[in-house]
């Protein structure tokens, strides 16, 4: 089951920008918990809740850009999780100001689906919490 949430994972990634390509993908109940990343404070919020909450969460992040690049460099399979990393180049609308960085997210999936994905600032912190949770 392992590889298939990791390939669950990569779909979504492929189809970045076409959020409805892969709405069936997310559990009517996914949480998306951007607390522990700078995202929270871009978007101006930490968590968003149901494949609504999570289509809302990519509109403020990206209207939140003039310019944002997301390219997924690694995908971690950890079990009934899958730990992403980002390489995230974009520059912000309001200053200008071009920024780069690597968060990581922890994906939790059932049963094929995307129930719950928390970012975190740094692949290292991400790879932490998935041996804390264990």
């Amino acid at each position: 089951m392992s590889q298939e949430n990791v390939e669950v994972v990569r779909r979504i990634y492929d189809a970045l920008g076409r959020p409805d390509a892969v709405a069936a993908l997310w559990h009517p109940e996914v949480e998306f918990d951007v607390s522990r990343d700078i995202w929270a404070a871009v978007v101006g919020g930490g968590h968003y809740r149901g494949p609504d909450g999570v289509r809302n969460w990519m509109l403020d992040l990206y209207g939140a850009w003039e310019q944002l690049d997301l390219d997924c460099e690694e995908l971690i399979d950890a079990g009934e999780q899958v730990v992403s990393v980002l390489s995230v180049r974009g520059r912000g609308k309001a200053s200008g100001i071009e920024v780069g960085y690597q968060p990581a997210g922890i994906w939790t999936l059932r049963r094929g689906k995307v129930v719950r994905v928390v970012w975190f600032a740094t692949r290292e912190d991400a790879l932490e919490a998935v041996r804390l949770s264990r």
